[in-house]
């Protein structure tokens, strides 16, 4: 469930491992057990936090007079203030339950599977399904209007309405009441399942008087061994169709893991590319330097790395994998490429497109992008994970600054009333546009719901958005 623009909670660059901390057994009571996890979660945030010199020392900031890990580790990330010293610069780093790597890594999700987003001030409309999910399978599309929730006929863009789709979403059933294009209404009672996340949305080929091009929504970055078959089917099709421009549309794309972002990468970029930076990755000088606290030097990478520890991990990724370069596969050989993006795309999606800006200078169509150049090495502590900002990802241009978003080449507002690949969604139209394909090639475009309000904007919620960096 997407956040909105607002109050966007956000998970930013990950590099996560699905791995339990050793820790021994305490017997001398709540209170100071509390006290070791926040003592153990401050030392570790200290030895890799990217802007660790802000960081006071432990006699300073006292991580045992925090009543939880939760408002210490609050506190933590809110001590690096942007350049105008207002605001936290850090918006990314978070504690979690584990669940955000079984989403990403596993592929695996357990809600009703369907989003939905402020066409106006006051009216709803389903953003996006995922195939296989409750909602995919009581037959729910982009573009259909909700008019009820458990009752309420009532929306307005705002806290008690998140409150009230939040509710909805969480509950263990939830009735919905939806308007279709076609006027007709249908209710829908929906409950939570498990079901397996496939983040391709919708693909296509589309003809323009001989001019091709090909089309994909791509929502979530999972695990490479999840989507490479259906995307090496893709880029085959596209190649040997004669495909030369592509549009990727990421505008709801939180990220997830960077093995998927490299291999789209590395379809998409012009075999001159091969050999030459990908991107680098930046870490502070306890990490440069080798230099960790007791607590984290004596961490074993348990249980699938048992003979490691996590310092040889940040090792590793400062030093052997500092640098990532291109080495171009499939037979994709584009004149052409755009990312349609809002500020929704956020961390991969970002970085996919930044890899990419060097060589073959690809258009951006829509919003300004959430800005996440940063990323995170997951520690677990008991029953938390720690994603605290580690590292900063640059473009071989050196390009890796943009914690204010990237600003698109062609700003256009998006809207929740077309199904997908309709001619008439104005971000689609415009990239194609854009590309050369003639207004006159497109047909009519329908009309769209309007206010003076805002439009287009996601609800807030506390769905993962991140890129995840897997083990090497």
């Amino acid at each position: 469930m997407q956040p909105n623009r607002r109050n966007w909670l956000i998970a930013g660059l990950l590099f996560t491992a699905l791995f339990s901390a050793c820790k021994k057994k305490d017997t001398a009571g709540p209170q100071r057990q509390q006290g070791n996890i926040n003592d153990s979660i401050f030392s570790v945030f200290k030895d890799i936090y990217l802007w660790t010199d802000v960081i006071p020392d432990s006699a300073t900031f006292k991580p045992e007079s925090y009543s939880s890990p939760v408002s210490m580790f609050r506190s933590l990330i809110s001590i690096k203030k942007n350049n105008t010293g207002g605001q936290p610069l850090d918006k990314y780093s978070f504690l979690d339950d584990g669940s955000t790597s079984r989403t990403i890594q596993e592929g695996i999700a357990g809600d009703m599977g369907f989003e939905v987003g402020y066409q106006t001030d006051n009216t709803l409309y389903v953003v996006y399904v995922y195939a296989g999910s409750p909602a995919d399978k009581a037959g729910i599309k982009r573009g259909w209007q909700l008019t009820s929730v458990n009752g309420t006929t009532s929306f307005q863009v705002g806290q008690a309405t998140d409150n009230l789709l939040n509710a909805a979403f969480s509950s263990k059933s939830a009735t919905w009441i939806f308007r279709k294009p076609d006027n007709n209404s249908q209710t829908i009672t929906l409950s939570p399942a498990t079901y397996k996340l496939n983040p391709v949305l919708y693909a296509n080929t589309y003809n323009f008087n001989g001019t091709k091009v090909g089309y994909v929504v791509f929502n979530n970055f999972v695990a490479l061994m999840d989507v490479k078959p259906t995307f090496d089917s893709l880029f085959n099709v596209w190649a040997q169709g004669g495909v030369t421009r592509v549009i990727m549309d990421l505008r709801y794309n939180g990220g997830g893991l960077l093995e998927t972002a490299e291999y789209l990468a590395n379809n998409l970029a012009p075999a001159s590319a091969s050999n030459t930076v990908m991107y680098t990755q930046q870490f502070n000088s306890n990490v440069n330097n080798n230099n960790y606290s007791y607590i984290f030097r004596n961490m074993k990478a348990l249980p699938y790395n048992p003979n490691m520890y996590w310092t040889e991990i940040f090792r590793n990724e400062a030093t052997t994998y500092k640098t990532a370069r291109f080495q171009k596969q499939g037979n994709l050989a584009l004149t052409n490429l755009s990312f349609i993006v809002t500020y929704g795309t956020v961390s991969a999606s970002e970085l996919l497109y930044n890899v990419l800006k060097p060589t073959m200078k690809p258009h951006l169509i829509g919003g300004t992008t959430y800005g996440k150049p940063v990323g995170f090495i997951n520690i677990p502590f008991g029953q938390y994970d720690m994603y605290a900002v580690s590292f900063q990802t640059f473009n071989a241009a050196g390009e890796g600054n943009y914690f204010d978003g990237i600003a698109p080449t062609l700003t256009v507002t998006d809207d929740y009333t077309h199904n997908w690949g309709s001619l008439s969604d104005p971000l689609l139209r415009s990239a194609l546009t854009d590309m050369g394909i003639p207004a006159s090639a497109l047909g009519r475009m329908a009309t769209t719901e309007l206010s003076t309000g805002r439009i287009g904007t996601l609800r807030q919620s506390n769905r993962f958005q991140g890129m995840i960096q897997t083990l090497r």
